[in-house]
């Protein structure tokens, strides 16, 4: 009963909000141009324009003369005016090639009135040279989704390097590490997708990313999805890719912030980009290319070695601690004016080696080596930044830290056939592959060199500098190898052909293989295999939905109605008794209803209710759960899909030509989210297994107000407040009930680790046109939670989780440029100055001490540090001066921090 008057109540409040907002545009609508005869009542005016072969007349001026109602035919010549007074009225109609015509009307009080008009033979007044002009749409009149979109030239605007960085800004979107929250959702719950393909890395839901040049445009939808959007819990990013012209042009872009010193940089940042693209020698085939390099030390520079080439004593090559490319390759082949084929690859690889503060330093520690074990064995002793005696070896810790390498790789083939001029059938036919490897210099696990915990006894002893946070050897003990594949099949069709419906229905087939070794202690064994904790699986799972949307138009009302239906299985190798439910295939049917109603021709609002699923990452569902195991929870093959239920209703209003607004509030759900609990194995042990026990909900209010570029200026803002709870922010929180470390399970709904309650982003841009320009950007987000933690409180209660607030951050940017015509060329030269306050925001107040066993020794040293002085930065527990009183020793990790100032420049070329 609870949950059921929670969903009224929200719906309820949901409909009172958006009336109260849409009052004022109620009023505009209703207030009269002149004096009714009565009450000053008004009525509604519809109906359709066509010519003397009922041919339907588009874009047609339909006025009511004495009055300031009309409004415009649409492509079906159908035509509503609302707020018309009662009485009497004259209906003027007047379209382009057509003589104007005069109806006499009467209009009755809160009915419709319909009048159908027919014009007269078409006349061809002059004709002109075909002249193609773009604009964004304003306001949306028939979609109750909330979606916010990203031109290419917005993309370029924005001083970001990632389009991911970009979605970020949008309302809604909370970013935290590295992941995008959606209205409160968990950060797996969003999906990429890139020409309709869905991009995602089955096995931990990463999602791909693509150069920023390759961009076409993008949409980004965070609630009311119609029933072709299926497996993303709380959003979709859906991007469309460029295709060549008929004219061959590009861009060719560096931006750098070494300024030709080595000693004269923030970053040692580097970004080489180019795109282009045009006609091939086949009739009728295009191509475009893009290429993105990006290569830079991070503001978390280490000693690492690395290898480089300097060239004409400035431009230096040669691999950094984080190096990006992404490239993109697509052809476009229109085979007749109602065929075309589109073939494309996307391929993303990342080489990155993480800054950890524990393996951070660089210098000398001592060896000596013991002869009476099996053979001879080093003994590592005392750390020093100097060479004391011949007994001390160089040691460059950074060297020792693994280096990931992630790749991704697309080829996608789209067929789309025009069947009609109402009908269009779109095939897909996609390969998307995730690797990863994680090692160090490429070593294989029984090639590392690891000693715990030896890596810091011999700097703990006499004569040492007492110092048992810093690692003086060995490699940092983690290693992983893992593939996915994912190949789909999908096929849409879209219908216009049934008077005022359109309908869209398609099917998708996939087929998974997922791939998995993660070892900690990598050259350690486990009942015989190698790492002290171990994950090992190879699995394959097909999955497959079909959908049917309905958009249904009647007299100015938009219905969108859609069911869709989901199956996922996970696959023949698993085994009967581990699927205690019986049930091997998994399917759900998801209802979406939304509501669009244009009160105005200035004004549209919007309901909609809907479920969506999403089958969980397959690392929950496979992790290994073999005799040999040695993970700390084990994957259900019996999971369940999570669910949301939602609901969400908005107002869009156009304030002027170029000022529009999105205002949204929102209610949701979450059921089954993965967690973990105890069951016996087949041998009665008790272990950590996955499954759908979770609960959490979120709500708030968006709004977003677009100025398009207008009088040489632009400008976005948007704003949310929200609030997001649950029982758990992460899967393996219980583990800690499990483990002894806590006094009970939550029982109750806590503010999430990113219920941040208010985001705000506000972007200008100045400019003249084809002379210089200027961009800012300010983003302000309030604090994020955090759980106080306290010495030696081994049993920590439930209800302070998450009970306390970090300080807000804000970052603002501000760049420029200016343009150059050079050998007949566009040329542009750019300054772009990130943090330009040098704000020290908070990114983390705790890290992973992972395998120091003298870290954390009273609790979480991190955290407890900061509850107990209100300090970030880290630090460690010692009795430094002997009085038998443990001290805060401070490491000063700048890993706790975001970068600060950060200033780049840059040159691009356009043709």
């Amino acid at each position: 009963m609870f949950k059921i008057s929670r969903h009224l109540v929200a719906a309820a409040g949901s409909a009172a909000l958006v009336l109260a907002l849409a009052a004022p545009a109620f009023a505009q609508t209703a207030r009269p141009a002149a004096p009714a005869a009565g009450t000053g009542a008004v009525g509604r005016l519809s109906g359709t324009v066509t010519d003397k072969n009922k041919n339907p007349v588009a874009f047609a001026n339909v006025i009511v003369l004495g009055t300031k109602q009309g409004a415009m035919t649409d492509e079906k010549g159908v035509y509503v005016v609302p707020g018309v007074p009662v009485g009497a009225a004259q209906l003027q109609i007047q379209a382009t090639g057509y003589d104007k015509v005069v109806e006499s009307v009467q209009v009755n009080a809160g009915v419709t009135t319909t009048t159908n008009i027919v014009l007269g033979e078409a006349k061809v007044t002059k004709q002109f040279e075909e002249i193609e002009v773009r604009a964004e749409k304003r306001i949306d009149t028939k979609s109750s989704t909330t979606k916010q979109t990203i031109s290419a030239e917005k993309l370029r605007e924005i001083p970001v390097d990632r389009l991911q960085d970009a979605v970020a800004l949008k309302a809604g979107v909370v970013a935290m590490g590295g992941d995008l929250h959606f209205r409160g959702g968990r950060a797996g719950e969003v999906k990429f997708q890139f020409d309709g393909v869905e991009v995602s890395d089955p096995l931990f839901g990463r999602n791909a990313n693509i150069a920023s040049l390759a961009v076409a445009g993008t949409d980004v939808l965070s609630g009311g999805f119609d029933a072709e959007y299926g497996n993303a819990l709380s959003g979709v990013v859906s991007v469309n890719t460029k295709e060549g012209t008929d004219r061959f042009g590009g861009e060719v872009r560096w931006d750098t912030d070494r300024y030709g010193d080595p000693t004269k940089t923030f970053d040692n940042y580097d970004r080489f980009t180019f795109g282009f693209g045009g006609p091939t020698a086949v009739k009728n085939l295009t191509y475009f290319l893009t290429y993105e390099g990006s290569f830079t030390d991070t503001y978390l520079k280490t000693t690492m070695t690395k290898s480089s080439h300097t060239l004409l004593d400035f431009l230096q090559f040669g691999y950094r601690q984080n190096n990006q490319v992404n490239t993109n390759f697509k052809l476009a082949y229109r085979a007749s004016a109602k065929q075309k084929f589109t073939f494309e690859t996307v391929n993303n690889r990342t080489l990155a080696t993480p800054y950890n503060h524990l393996w951070s330093r660089q210098g000398f520690v001592k060896v000596t080596y013991d002869t009476l074990a099996s053979g001879i064995t080093p003994r590592y002793g005392t750390w020093s930044a100097t060479k004391d005696d011949s007994t001390y070896q160089a040691q460059n810790l950074p060297d020792h830290v693994p280096t990931t390498d992630n790749s991704f790789q697309q080829f996608t083939g789209v067929w789309t056939n025009q069947l009609s001029d109402k009908s269009v059938w779109t095939t897909r036919v996609s390969s998307v592959q995730f690797k990863t490897l994680t090692t160090i210099n490429g070593k294989e696990p029984w090639q590392y060199e690891i000693r715990s915990p030896e890596y810091w006894t011999g700097n703990t002893g006499p004569g040492s500098e007492q110092n048992p946070f810093f690692a003086t050897h060995g490699d940092y003990p983690q290693y992983a190898r893992r593939q996915t594949g994912t190949y789909t099949l999908k096929s849409d069709y879209t219908t216009r052909r049934f008077k005022q419906h359109s309908l869209k229905t398609g099917l998708e087939i996939k087929y998974n293989r997922v791939q998995d070794l993660t070892l900690t202690l990598p050259n350690s064994e486990n009942n015989g295999l190698p790492g002290a904790t171990r994950s090992s699986f190879l699995n394959y799972n097909p999955e497959g939905a079909a959908y049917f949307q309905d958009r249904w138009e009647f007299e100015g009302l938009v219905l969108n109605a859609g069911i869709r239906y989901d199956m996922f299985t996970p696959g023949d190798q698993v085994a009967t008794r581990d699927l205690p439910s019986g049930k091997r295939y998994k399917q759900q049917f998801s209802p979406r209803l939304g509501i669009a109603y244009p009160i105005s021709d200035k004004d549209v609002l919007s309901f909609h209710y809907g479920w969506t699923y999403q089958t969980p990452s397959r690392n929950f569902i496979f992790e290994n759960r073999g005799i040999g195991s040695a993970v700390a929870t084990q994957g259900n093959p019996d999971l369940e899909p999570e669910t949301n239920i939602a609901y969400q209703a908005g107002v869009q209003h156009l304030f002027s030509r170029d000022v529009s607004g999105q205002f949204s509030v929102f209610f949701k759900d979450i059921y089954g989210l993965i967690t973990t609990r105890q069951e016996p194995d087949q041998f009665g042990q008790l272990v950590n297994v996955y499954f759908n026990g979770d609960y959490a909900s979120a709500r708030g209010f968006e709004a977003s107000i677009i100025k398009s570029f207008s009088h040489k200026f632009s400008a976005e803002v948007n704003y949310t407040y929200s609030l997001a709870t649950g029982v758990a922010s992460d899967p393996n929180q219980a583990l800690q009930f499990f483990n002894g470390g806590r006094l009970y399970l939550p029982i109750s709904e806590q503010p999430l680790a990113w219920d941040q309650r208010t985001t705000l982003s506000v972007q200008g841009v100045i400019r003249d046109p084809g002379k210089w320009g200027l961009r800012m950007l300010w983003v302000y987000g309030s604090g994020f939670p955090f759980t106080p933690a306290f010495r030696n409180d081994r049993r920590p209660d439930p209800a302070l989780e998450n009970s306390r607030r970090q300080p807000s951050n804000s970052n603002l940017t501000i760049d420029g440029d200016k343009y150059y015509r050079i050998w007949g060329q566009n040329v542009t030269v750019f300054i772009d100055a990130r943090n330009v306050l040098d704000v020290r925001n908070i990114n983390t107040l705790d890290t992973n001490s992972f395998p120091n066993p003298y870290i954390d020794s009273a609790g979480r040293d991190y955290l407890i540090y900061y509850t107990e002085t209100g300090r970030a930065g880290g630090a460690y527990l010692k009795d430094v001066n002997g009085d038998g009183v443990l001290d805060w020793v401070p490491v000063n990790d700048p890993t706790i921090f975001q970068e600060g100032r950060n200033v780049r420049m840059g040159v691009s070329i356009t043709f």
